[in-house]
């Protein structure tokens, strides 16, 4: 199970990598725009379920200046991302969304199944076995 790295909003424990929440392959009923909207919002619509695809890499709100052209350019971190590429199961469509949105999503359980948090190994202060040697 693949999952974004160095995400904005982080489980606790022993996570070196900052792994998050939103895991690739979870299944949302993502909600049109005037659900948001509404005042008393009613219930949601789980008719039309989306699968999480992959995660976009992230634009630093910085820039650096290339010497060769002379130009100023954006910087682009692989691992930081906050949009995600989302495919209709129902039919087809692929389309960019908003991590933030899918947090949402998950936390007001509009998902197909909760995204559980992955176990990550202590790696510090652990001596791994050495494999046996033959004489």
């Amino acid at each position: 199970m693949m999952r974004q790295y160095y995400a904005q909003r982080r489980q606790g424990g022993d996570n070196p990598k900052g792994v998050g929440v939103i895991a690739v392959g979870s299944i949302y009923y993502l909600q049109n725009d005037g659900y948001w909207r509404d005042r008393f919002r009613g219930t949601p619509v789980g008719r039309n379920p989306w699968i999480v695809l992959a995660f976009l890499n992230g634009v630093v709100a910085a820039s650096r200046r290339n010497a060769a052209a002379g130009k100023w350019e954006d910087v682009y971190v692989s691992g930081r991302s906050d949009l995600a590429l989302v495919r209709s199961l129902r039919d087809g469509r692929i389309r960019k969304i908003a991590v933030r949105t899918l947090i949402l999503h998950d936390d007001l359980g509009m998902c197909k199944e909760a995204t559980a948090y992955p176990t990550l190994p202590r790696l510090s202060g652990r001596k791994l076995p050495l494999p046996p040697v033959a004489v």
